[in-house]
């Protein structure tokens, strides 16, 4: 009897057989995975959405505060003759410009020497002395006595004028140049303990006893604008016209300055912010939009975010932002709208524009046309001018009412400068602050004199933010800013007469005072000539200014409302980390995403667990198999060897 289960062992693949068990066991593994790929998918698509709109968001913030940046151009008919810097507060005007005189500083030229470097000059003390400043004292000694050695001196001694020596064919000569252009800022040059040659280096301008030659007098700068002679002591004028700085060029030169508002730059602002917009309109387009299907039959390929409610609302207001009517216009004004300027709507909601016809807008009426793009103020009274808004400031019409206008500090003499010029010597101290300045006015002075040496003196000293002025031969002092924080005090050693400043040894004191007024009868704080709403009420926030001697009612300002602030107000809102729809979609498809992580690492953990737990049953099966094989083995060799014997 023959008996076998080889067959029924080797029939068995072990490796397949668990390989297929696995893959039953990864299935719900897989589909969980792909339900993940579909999550961050949409997860991505609000990525790209964030991002858009923050983008967005931040172009649009530089149409916040159009009236605050620079948006002024300055151009000039002759730019050899002058050229011009511009502020943003710079009045819209134009000006005539004439009579070119440029500011020069002194220069002093020396006798001839026969060597720069190898010729004795002399020993002593050079003693320069720069308007009314204190002398500088100079050392010349044995190892510096040439040319060249004294220029170094002087040089080295900062003493307000630069030294060099020059060959001019037959000798050397020593030459002097001021540092400063300037009447006030001629100098003269003492010698006292001279050697040799060194007293031949003096100077003082009027004088005979001069050893040097004055080859170019310090003199101010002057220019005739609409009219009215202006002089400096620099070829920079800048308080002439407000806001405008001018650097004259051109002796005798004359040119026509229009301030004017800058357009170009404006529209560079406006397109970006169109392309901004446009880039953010199309991704809004692209992850809602609807695929529909192929001439197949096969999908079109839908957006991910196909149906939202949030992005259609949002899309929805953005559009209504563009097409809609700006909110605070100017009553009857031709532009009310975005689309009145050139921005007009398509059909898949991005913005075409028209920059020919919002740069002809800008010109026609730059104030109105730039307040549909940001918070922009409009007066209707000259004397008033708007700053700027905050947050809380509504759009609206405001009346603006003054009851006192600003002023300056501000003293005058007791009396005119005789045509004579002062019978003696003079010294004036002025205070402001902690800054004292002595100011040396010198005997025979006119009040032209006067008045040139102590811009002069002060400006040198610090002090520039007071001004000297000539009030019909009479002399006053005033600061250039307005306000209470504006105080200074004067004093002279000689008492008030008819051959004096008209000062006296008494001290004179002057604050200025600031503006006084409500807006929209809201109570209003002043500040020098700016007067900003404190008070509760539409009109919070409100920053204008108030100039010239101005009282009652002064009009009112309209104040817009652009599409910065309702356009920033619906991003920050669809933006913001806690309560914004972005965030609240990011956030619940993270938990989501990170519930089936959870998920998969447990069914894999699981499959794991079962695999290997076949594993181990397949190899004890094993076992017992070839355990079953060895008894066959011998149960087959044990009855064919019967089988044999009982034969024989």
């Amino acid at each position: 009897m023959s008996v076998s289960i080889s067959g029924l062992v080797s029939g068995i693949d072990v490796q397949s057989l668990v390989t297929s068990l696995s893959a039953a066991y990864q299935r719900p593994i897989t589909l969980l995975q792909n339900q993940e790929q579909s999550y961050q998918t949409t997860l991505s698509a609000w990525g790209t959405v964030q991002s858009a709109l923050s983008t967005l968001q931040t172009a649009v913030s530089s149409l916040q505060s159009v009236t605050q940046v620079n948006n002024r151009t300055v151009t000039l008919s002759n730019s050899a003759a002058v050229s011009a810097s511009v502020s943003s507060d710079a009045p819209l005007a134009s000006y005539s410009l004439s009579n070119i005189v440029l500011a020069q500083s002194e220069n002093l030229y020396s006798q001839d020497f026969a060597s720069a470097a190898n010729t004795t000059v002399g020993t002593g003390t050079l003693q320069i002395q720069v308007g009314s400043g204190t002398a500088t004292a100079v050392s010349i000694t044995n190892s510096n006595d040439t040319l060249t050695g004294i220029a170094a001196a002087i040089n080295n001694a900062n003493a307000g004028v630069s030294a060099a020596v020059v060959y001019d064919g037959t000798g050397y000569r020593l030459t002097l140049t001021g540092s400063k252009t300037g009447a006030a800022n001629g100098f003269t040059v003492s010698v006292s303990g001279a050697t040799g040659s060194l007293a031949s280096l003096a100077y003082s301008s009027g004088t005979g006893s001069s050893g040097m030659t004055e080859s170019q007098a310090a003199t101010n700068a002057s220019v005739t604008i609409n009219g009215l002679p202006i002089t400096s002591s620099s070829n920079t004028v800048s308080q002439a016209i407000p806001g405008v700085t001018l650097n004259l060029l051109q002796a005798s030169g004359s040119s026509t300055l229009q301030v004017g508002n800058d357009s170009a730059t404006f529209v560079t602002s406006v397109q970006a912010f169109v392309s901004a917009y446009n880039t953010a309109m199309g991704t809004l387009n692209s992850v809602t939009a609807y695929g529909g299907s192929t001439s197949s039959g096969a999908s079109g390929g839908s957006g991910p975010l196909i149906g939202n409610a949030a992005i259609q609302g949002l899309r929805t207001q953005l559009m209504s932002l563009i097409s809609g009517q700006a909110q605070g216009t100017v009553s009857g004004s031709a532009y009310t709208s975005l689309g009145s300027v050139g921005l007009n709507l398509a059909t898949d909601g991005t913005v075409q524009l028209d920059s020919n016809l919002l740069s002809s807008a800008l010109s026609d009426n730059y104030q109105q046309v730039t307040g549909l793009f940001g918070q922009v103020g409009t007066p209707s009274n000259a004397n008033v001018g708007f700053v700027s808004t905050t947050n809380d400031t509504q759009p609206g019409t405001y009346a603006v009412n003054v009851v006192s206008d600003a002023t300056q500090a501000s003293v005058s003499a007791s009396s005119a400068v005789p045509s004579g010029g002062l019978s003696s010597a003079e010294n004036l101290t002025i205070t402001s602050g902690g800054t004292s300045v002595a100011v040396s006015l010198a005997s025979g002075s006119t009040i032209d004199a006067i008045v040139a040496t102590i811009n002069a003196t002060l400006s040198q000293k610090g002090l520039s933010g007071i001004t000297a002025l000539n009030n019909n031969g009479v002399l006053e002092l005033q600061t250039s800013a307005y306000g209470s924080a504006e105080s200074f005090s004067v004093v002279s050693d000689q008492a008030a007469s008819s051959g004096s400043t008209g000062i006296g040894t008494t001290q004179l004191s002057a604050t200025g005072t600031d503006v006084v007024g409500s807006v929209n009868g809201q109570i209003a704080s002043g500040s020098g000539q700016t007067l900003t709403v404190t008070g509760p009420g539409a009109a919070l926030g409100l920053k204008i200014t108030v100039a010239g001697q101005s009282t009652g009612n002064l009009g009112s300002v309209t104040i817009s409302q652009g599409v910065y602030q309702q356009m920033n107000a619906v991003l920050t809102q669809a933006l913001n980390s806690t309560t914004g729809f972005v965030a609240a979609a990011t956030s619940g498809l993270n938990t989501t995403i990170s519930g089936i992580n959870q998920q998969i690492t447990q069914l894999q953990n699981s499959a794991s667990a079962q695999t290997s737990l076949l594993e181990q049953q397949f190899a004890a099966m094993q076992v017992q198999v070839t355990q079953l094989r060895s008894v066959g083995q011998y149960l087959s060799a044990f009855y064919n060897t019967s089988s044999g014997s009982s034969v024989g």
